[in-house]
């Protein structure tokens, strides 16, 4: 027969752990909601998904973001990069249509800047809640190709995003626009050494 300190330890871990999981929920919903206007996301929807059409969408996505890169790097606030992302839309348009008509295609390339739905995504350390984001969106052609993704601001589009970890720059960004808890409900602990831990903090 159990001992009944043995049943009501086990019983205070379960609760704990139900407990946990509560907070992290509650708090990973308040950094979404806090991301949602503090962060910027960035979609390159491609032409179809054929291997050429994913070729260039990629031409397309180097070449705008290291003109956006290049613009915006002092940026301290997400303002000031929306601000440049609406003022410079043209100027961003014609560096994709250039770069398509370089690689002798000639779609045609659009955009817009607003809120999209996004599903839960993992950025290098960092997990980006499903939500409604900011976001600025270039289509080329048709835009039916699979899109690539990444992060304006803070700047995480050259984060390798299956295996990197997001600079500490970028992440002192986050934090700005989020509370400790919010924070950290965000940001996956990495071991630098302990490769194999990892997988139990994802």
């Amino acid at each position: 027969m159990f001992n009944k300190k043995y049943i009501a330890a086990f019983m205070v871990f379960i609760f704990g752990i139900c407990g946990w999981s509560d907070y992290r929920t509650v708090e990973t919903t308040a950094a979404q909601n806090s991301l949602s206007t503090s962060a910027i996301r960035f979609h390159v929807l491609a032409n179809s998904d054929s291997a050429t059409d994913q070729q260039l969408k990629m031409k397309v996505k180097e070449n705008v973001v290291n003109y956006i890169y290049e613009k915006t790097g002092d940026f301290k606030t997400v303002e000031e990069t929306k601000s440049f992302i609406t003022s410079h839309d043209t100027e961003i348009k014609k560096i994709a249509q250039k770069t398509i008509e370089e690689n002798g295609f000639h779609y045609t390339v659009s955009s817009s800047f607003g809120t999209q739905t996004f599903p839960v995504k993992n950025y290098g350390d960092v997990v980006f809640p499903a939500g409604d984001y900011t976001s600025y969106t270039i289509s080329i052609g048709s835009g039916k190709g699979h899109n690539w993704w990444c992060v304006l601001y803070p700047p995480l589009c050259f984060v390798d995003a299956s295996t990197g970890v997001v600079p500490d720059s970028s992440k002192e960004r986050l934090q700005e626009s989020l509370t400790n808890q919010e924070y950290h409900s965000i940001v996956k602990y990495r071991f630098k050494y302990l490769t194999f831990l990892n997988k139990y903090f994802d």
